[in-house]
């Protein structure tokens, strides 16, 4: 178990750092002819705190420092599919390829993920009680992680509402969307995750992962305020980064 969670954690850390310097290279591509592009420097502040947050946790559990849990497991996996399938979709835009695919209708499998959504919160609230009925210890250096829970949901709130305003008007699905859209929240569950383990004295809070943590507080809240803008139509943006998510977010 300690192998398995300290190994995807490096692998997704691994996997944010790569979104952040793909997303460099598209601002150093377009920065000069289109200007600003808030959306990349939002991702990129996002991708260089929640990647430097998951080495942190991944290296200190292969460590042996943090004994690793099968919620932390479980919680990585769950938003993995998303993550990758988001991961490759930039790869093939950074190559000159679409960077994106469109589901026309609302076929079966999108609605039973809509489904597995909801048992997957019930399951996790459960699960999150269970663990912490004997006597939790709450301290203010879980703090962070609690806010970018509740963040990291409304950035998915955002994607998810706009996705669905313009569903009537494109006819189907954004998959590059709808894997963002589920990347923000399964990172929430993870934070959630980390700080019920942390209460339940099974994850020590280490000084260098709850700076790490509070760095990320600011670039969730910048996340936030693009997404926001960008859903409400006061806001545009050129970048390849958000490409995919132009089709719901523009």
């Amino acid at each position: 178990m300690r192998y398995a969670v300290g190994l995807v954690n490096v692998g997704l850390g691994t996997i944010y750092f790569s979104y952040g310097l793909m997303t460099i290279v598209d601002l150093k591509r377009g920065w000069r002819t289109n200007g600003l592009s808030h959306f990349g420097l939002a991702w990129i502040a996002m991708a260089f705190t929640c990647g430097p947050h998951h080495l942190d946790h991944g290296l200190s559990v292969l460590a042996g420092e943090v004994p690793g849990g099968p919620l932390d497991l479980a919680a990585v996996l769950v938003g993995a599919p998303a993550g990758v399938t988001w991961f490759l979709l930039r790869i093939e835009a950074l190559g000159g390829g679409r960077g994106d695919r469109f589901v026309s209708g609302t076929p079966t499998w999108l609605r039973a993920v809509a489904w597995m959504s909801g048992l997957y919160v019930i399951v996790l609230g459960a699960a999150v009680i269970v663990t912490l009925e004997h006597s939790p210890a709450f301290t203010p250096r879980f703090t962070p992680n609690i806010l970018l829970l509740g963040l990291y949901c409304l950035i998915g709130y955002y994607l998810l509402r706009t996705q669905l305003a313009n569903r009537p008007v494109t006819g189907g699905w954004s998959v590059s969307g709808l894997a963002l859209t589920i990347i923000f929240p399964t990172c929430g569950a993870m934070h959630a995750l980390y700080a019920t383990y942390a209460a339940a004295g099974r994850y020590p809070v280490t000084w260098h992962c709850l700076l790490i943590d509070w760095m990320a507080v600011p670039a969730a809240i910048y996340f936030v305020w693009v997404v926001r803008n960008l859903s409400l139509g006061t806001m545009t943006d050129w970048n390849l980064g958000a490409q995919g998510a132009r089709l719901h977010l523009a």
